[in-house]
């Protein structure tokens, strides 16, 4: 049986800084203790963005006239 838990890792074991080895570009790293030899863990980051700048890069998309990119607008908010 699979249960999933979705936790946020707590900022102090995150750590986003200059790396010497990485020609002082930017690295992201964390740690996490594996409590349990049988449970399958997995992990995922996603880089926060704005509604507009999705909207910028879809419209980047439609300018290429990608045969299989298809966008249709499926709803409008209420205000």
């Amino acid at each position: 049986m699979y249960l999933c838990c979705r936790q946020r890792l707590p900022p102090k074991n995150v750590y986003y800084y200059r790396c010497p080895d990485h020609r002082r570009n930017y690295v992201m790293s964390f740690a996490f203790c594996f409590d349990r030899e049988d449970d399958v863990y997995q992990f995922a980051y996603c880089y926060p963005y704005t509604y507009t700048r999705l909207q910028h890069y879809l419209a980047s998309l439609e300018r290429r006239n990608l045969p299989y990119l298809q966008r249709e607008q499926l709803g409008l908010s209420v205000k």
